[in-house]
């Protein structure tokens, strides 16, 4: 993992082809445990560009991207942001953002198409659990929500589909309620097989 020191050396690591940029304070015990993990996460993914931006001491990076809170990660492709994701992750959640990353494609056949996923969890549904399965499976990135631990995502949610069931799967702003396998494949484009 690439530690910043200044301005100057993010600006000479940021054009990679797809860059991690972790943002975190020494005073934060969710800073700190964050980039536990993405330092784990970089151990399995040797070929991910990583790096670290402590905060408190390099203070003219993180205002240019709006990032007001730590731990955040910024999700970078050639310079340009791509995703900022707030709060501590885990490695899976990490995992499926490589989903994002460029890969070669010998034809356009290959090129996939990019959905906006986001699942909308409790804690200990099965159901939850099966989705976000199906989707690593058929590496779909997403994100996930648990509304067992975000009110406000919660009353959102009821607002959006008038229920509070769980799993529900926004892609592309059509919400699935609940592990419906066809109706996410025919949204998603996944074949069966």
């Amino acid at each position: 993992m690439i530690r910043i020191e200044n301005r100057r050396h993010f600006d000479k690591v940021k054009n990679e082809e797809f860059l991690l940029a972790i943002f975190y304070t020494d005073t934060s015990e969710k800073s700190k445990e964050a980039l536990k993990i993405l330092e784990e996460f970089k151990k399995e993914n040797k070929d991910v560009s990583v790096c670290s931006i402590n905060a408190s001491r390099v203070k003219d990076i993180h205002p240019l991207y709006g990032i007001n809170t730590v731990p955040t990660v910024l999700l970078l492709k050639k310079g340009k942001p791509s995703k900022v994701i707030y709060g501590k992750q885990d490695k899976e959640f990490y995992k499926r953002l490589l989903y994002e990353a460029p890969v070669p494609s010998t034809s356009k056949k290959e090129e996939r198409k990019f959905h906006r996923v986001t699942v909308y969890t409790s804690t200990g549904c099965p159901w939850c659990a099966a989705t976000k399965s199906y989707l690593t499976e058929n590496r779909i990135p997403f994100n996930e929500i648990n509304v067992s631990e975000n009110s406000r995502a919660a009353e959102e949610l009821v607002r959006r589909s008038g229920q509070l069931a769980t799993p529900q799967t926004d892609i592309d702003g059509e919400i699935v309620i609940g592990f419906d396998k066809a109706k996410l494949a025919t949204l998603l484009g996944i074949r069966k097989s």
